[in-house]
């Protein structure tokens, strides 16, 4: 079977369609002058990239049997099947032996494989099967596929995909029915207008607010942060007043540090302890404030539009 097939890959690069490039062409039988040495040496998957290329070069349909022959041995049959067919198809002028080759040929790689036929109501839908494209409805005929289970899905620009298994017998056609549901129209959200000769500048929220009401608050987690570290500071200083007053009243009597007995420096440590857990408190409750407002307000959209009535300047209006 060999002998004869490389007889024919030789053959073959003579015969070319009466019309066409002659510079296509002469690449054309040079790539697959390649492709047959490939072929000769065992190199079967280099052939078939010759024998593609010089396809794609100057498609002759003669040199489908090349690409036929060579997806054959690859254990390609479905491609082989479908290189076959397109030779038969484009070579009235083959001899009767080349012929008779092609069909017997043809005739078993029909018996070892099965067919989908794909029933779809969606004109123009794309149809592939196992990932790979093969037409759009209405397909001509059922796709041949090897024996097993494949994977058929179908899509179109107006509709969600469908996706059905199709379980293959050889010898035999397995019919698959395709349903394309329209596609969700999304919902246009209405943008807002302005008033003749007035220009609306929006600045958006980082983030957006569909990532949650804690994202675009930089200065605010700032705030809060100084609010924590402010009032850890006044309890510290709290407590190292309230230890200073306690040592005061253990060594001085009566729970009085100003009687004799206290030096001055000691009563100034628990005054100088009291002032600073006073000012940290005061700092404490304005940085909380700041918190608040900058909570409520940061992130949040400014419109600024000119200032009615031709008065320089322009106004900011927060949208709640």
């Amino acid at each position: 079977m060999h002998a004869t097939c490389l007889i024919l890959l030789t053959i073959l690069a003579q015969v070319s369609p009466p019309i066409g490039d002659p510079q296509a062409k002469a690449q054309a039988q040079a790539l697959l002058g390649q492709g047959t040495k490939l072929y000769q040496q065992g190199d079967v998957a280099g052939a078939l990239e010759r024998f593609n290329a010089a396809y794609a070069a100057y498609p002759s349909p003669k040199l489908m049997f090349n690409i036929a022959q060579a997806n054959r041995d690859l254990g390609r049959p479905v491609e082989a099947l479908e290189a076959f067919e397109k030779f038969v198809a484009g070579s009235a002028d083959t001899s009767p032996e080349t012929g008779a080759d092609v069909r017997k040929s043809v005739a078993e790689l029909q018996k070892k494989l099965g067919r989908i036929q794909i029933d779809c109501d969606t004109a123009d839908a794309e149809v592939s099967v196992d990932g790979k494209s093969v037409g759009l409805i209405p397909l001509p005929d059922p796709i041949w596929a090897t024996p097993g289970r494949h994977q058929v899905t179908a899509k179109h620009v107006s509709a969600a995909p469908a996706v059905e298994d199709a379980d293959v017998r050889a010898g035999s056609v397995s019919t698959v029915t395709m349903r394309l549901l329209p596609a969700a129209v999304p919902v246009a959200t209405p943008t807002p207008k302005a008033a003749p000769g007035v220009e609306l500048q929006t600045e958006s929220r980082p983030g957006g607010a569909s990532e949650g009401w804690w994202r675009g608050k930089k200065w605010t987690w700032v705030a809060a942060g100084s609010t924590v570290l402010l009032a850890a500071g006044a309890i510290t200083a709290g407590l190292l007043m309230d230890s200073k007053l306690d040592s005061l009243r253990s060594s001085c009597g009566a729970g009085n540090p100003a009687r004799p007995g206290c030096s001055q420096s000691d009563i100034d440590s628990v005054n100088s302890r009291q002032t600073a857990a006073n000012v940290l408190w005061g700092l404490t409750a304005a940085a909380a404030v700041t918190t608040g407002a900058l909570f409520y307000f940061e992130g949040r959209p400014v419109t600024v539009a000119p200032v009615a009535g031709g008065t320089p300047g322009v106004l900011a209006r927060m949208e709640f």
